[in-house]
């Protein structure tokens, strides 16, 4: 049974927060919509300064790491967040990916449901895919460059462990095992790819109980409580960061790591 139904956004670590506000701004067509962390009242509380961005018709955050990270080895690398895109959106993105000097791979046919894919990182080593996807595929209908979510690719040191989680608490579906990956679908077509590989560095403490880096996936309203009663049953640790994030009104929300090491959040009707 579907518990969450799509991937709804994602927050990822940068080292300057100013450089990767302009980089989103230009190349995913971003609107900065909330800064937090940079006053006093926000630093006393613990805040890590973060800005939220608006892409795709989605809010995605960027958090300022506390280390450095490797250097990427090149365009493509785990994990891998992805927008959909246009044939327009993907021409102009390439002319501004050239006009930075940044280096991408454009690859057609990538995947099942992808036409042209362009892979690239940001300044801080984020991977990106942005993709034309084929006919069918899921577009929220967001406009400007990037018009929706796409799939997201993590790494995994146990594929099965992993595959576990997201299919038990999750109720995403297997649809396909290889030895060293796995596929699987959520309910709204979307696509999470599972990669054996060692959990990468984030540059941030990446728990539950901290605020910082994580995915965040929609249930629908109507199922939030019986999702509560579901992780419950299940034995899943999870819980709000609400004492050290600002919430206004009925925000809430549910925290939880998965098995390799990322932290999911759970959104409903009315949550950011």
């Amino acid at each position: 049974m579907p518990i969450a139904e799509s991937l709804d956004h994602f927050v990822v670590p940068v080292d300057d927060l100013v450089v990767a506000e302009e980089f989103y701004v230009r190349v995913f067509d971003g609107l900065v919509t909330k800064r937090n962390g940079l006053n006093v009242r926000q630093r006393k509380r613990g805040a890590v300064p973060h800005t939220f961005i608006e892409i795709g018709g989605k809010r995605m955050g960027v958090y300022l790491q506390s280390d450095h990270r490797p250097e990427p080895a090149g365009a493509r690398g785990l994990p891998t967040y992805s927008f959909t895109t246009s044939d327009e959106g993907l021409e102009a993105l390439a002319q501004d990916l050239d006009e930075i000097g940044t280096r991408y791979e454009r690859v057609a046919n990538a995947h099942s449901f992808a036409t042209s894919t362009i892979f690239f990182h940001d300044p801080a080593g984020n991977h990106y895919a942005v993709y034309t996807p084929k006919e069918g595929a899921r577009s929220n209908g967001a406009t400007g460059r990037m018009t929706g979510v796409g799939y997201i690719e993590l790494e995994s040191p146990s594929v099965d462990d992993s595959i576990s989680f997201y299919e038990k608490v999750l109720g995403f579906e297997t649809q396909s095992r290889a030895k060293n990956r796995a596929t699987l679908k959520m309910a709204s077509g979307q696509t999470l790819i599972l990669t054996e590989a060692p959990f990468s560095p984030k540059g941030l403490i990446m728990s539950r109980k901290v605020p910082g880096p994580h995915i965040a996936f929609y249930v629908r309203g109507a199922n939030w409580k019986a999702a509560l009663a579901h992780w419950e049953g299940l034995g899943i640790e999870n819980g709000d960061r609400g004492a050290a994030k600002e919430r206004t009104g009925t925000e809430s929300g549910t925290y939880m790591d998965d098995p390799a090491g990322y932290v999911i959040q759970f959104i409903t009707d009315g949550m950011e």
